[in-house]
C-alpha cells in the first residue's frame, strides 16, 4: 500500500478495492493492481506469478517491464478504452482505464497467463530458453518449468470475459465513492 496519508473515508475505499482486486487475482491466478493517474503505485501486487518474479529479478527484466508499462500506460490514455495486449515474454496483459466523467484517474492493470497460441513443447522451451538468457536469468531449468509447465494458459477470450467481470464490480464502487477515490488517485 501506498505511504501516503488518507482520510479514513478512502483508507476503508483503498480496503474494499484491494479485496476485490485480492480475489479477482485469487480467482485467476493474475497479477493485478491499480495505478494512479501519473502511472504510480496505489495498491499492493498480489498474484504475481512464479515466472515473472524470475524475469523481474533481473536488471533486464525490470526494464522491459517498466517500458511495457509505460507503453501500455501511454496507449490507454491516448484510446481512453481497455486494452488487450501480450507482453514481452508472451503472457497476458490488460490496461482497465478508471474514469469519471469521461476523464482517466487511474488504471487497473492485469497480467498473468500465458497466451495460448497452440506452439510445440520444444518451440515454448525454445523461446522460453532464449528469454532466459536475454535476461540473464541464472536457474534456466527452473524458469522453463514456471513459464512453460506450470504458467496457466488463457485466451484472449477468456481473459475479457474475466475482465469483463472485474470491470463490473469496480464500476459499482466507482460509482459509490467518487470522493474517496478521487483522494486516492488524485
Amino acid at each position: 500500500m501506498p505511504e501516503k496519508s488518507f482520510s479514513e473515508a478512502a483508507q476503508w475505499f483503498l480496503k474494499d478495492f484491494q479485496k476485490i482486486l485480492d480475489d479477482f487475482a485469487q480467482q485467476t491466478k493474475f497479477q493485478v493492481f491499480l495505478l494512479d493517474k501519473e502511472g504510480n503505485l496505489i495498491t499492493k501486487m498480489d498474484g504475481v506469478q512464479e515466472a515473472c518474479k524470475l524475469i523481474i529479478s533481473t536488471e533486464e527484466g525490470r526494464v522491459r517491464c517498466k517500458d511495457g508499462f509505460k507503453m501500455g500506460f501511454s496507449l490507454v490514455r491516448a484510446q481512453k478504452k481497455p486494452i488487450f495486449t501480450e507482453c514481452y515474454a508472451g503472457f497476458a496483459l490488460c490496461w482497465l482505464p478508471i474514469t469519471i466523467r469521461g476523464v482517466i484517474i487511474g488504471l487497473i492493470v492485469v497480467c498473468g497467463g500465458r497466451y495460448d497460441r497452440g506452439g510445440s513443447i520444444t518451440g515454448l522451451n525454445e523461446k522460453f530458453s532464449e528469454l532466459s538468457d536475454e535476461l540473464g536469468i541464472i536457474d534456466k531449468k527452473y524458469f522453463l518449468k514456471k513459464a512453460v509447465d506450470e504458467a496457466p494458459l488463457v485466451t484472449e477470450e477468456e481473459v475479457k470475459e474475466k475482465i469483463e467481470k472485474l470491470t463490473k464490480l469496480i464500476n459499482i464502487l466507482i460509482e459509490n465513492v467518487q470522493t474517496p477515490l478521487k483522494e486516492v488517485l488524485g
